[in-house]
């Protein structure tokens, strides 16, 4: 905080604290809220269960005065990949050819979110394997850990 000049008690300061799936996060979880309570001004805000790129994504959007909520983030995911997708040029019959996405989520928090975000994109054939939904352990032989150990991917 010296190094920085960083001014203790000044000012409220908010952390956002979001966790996966694993079941270290919600001792985790509580140990970083009391660490963060024991700063004067400083109070800690469990925003629950995301991935970390949902966490970032919210952080920066409440800096920036703007909505941060999961659900504001959906739409403005799904949003921007129906702008991706509409770059891709039309089939001769002007019709828009697409195969089926395959996502592997790892057994994780990343499989559940976008199972969610399903529900924000529309003709689109997902598959999604190894939600994590079924108890299996997180990065257990699938995602990059499987395709790391065996070299073999889905």
């Amino acid at each position: 905080m010296e190094k920085e000049d960083i001014t203790i008690g000044e000012k409220s300061a908010e952390v956002w604290l979001g966790r996966d799936t694993r079941p270290s996060g919600e001792s985790l979880l509580r140990a970083t809220e009391i660490v963060v309570g024991s700063i004067l001004g400083s109070v800690a805000i469990d925003i629950g269960i995301l991935t970390t790129p949902q966490l970032h994504w919210m952080v920066r959007a409440k800096n920036k005065s703007l909505k941060a909520t999961e659900n504001y983030y959906f739409d403005n995911m799904s949003a921007s990949f129906r702008f991706l997708i509409d770059l891709i040029p039309m089939s001769g019959n002007n019709e828009l050819e697409m195969s089926k996405l395959l996502v592997d989520g790892a057994n994780g928090v990343g499989g559940q979110k976008i199972e969610e975000l399903r529900g924000f994109l529309t003709n689109l054939d997902l598959e999604i394997r190894n939600t994590g939904r079924d108890g299996s352990v997180l990065n257990e032989s699938v995602g990059a850990d499987l395709c790391r150990k065996k070299r073999f991917c889905l």
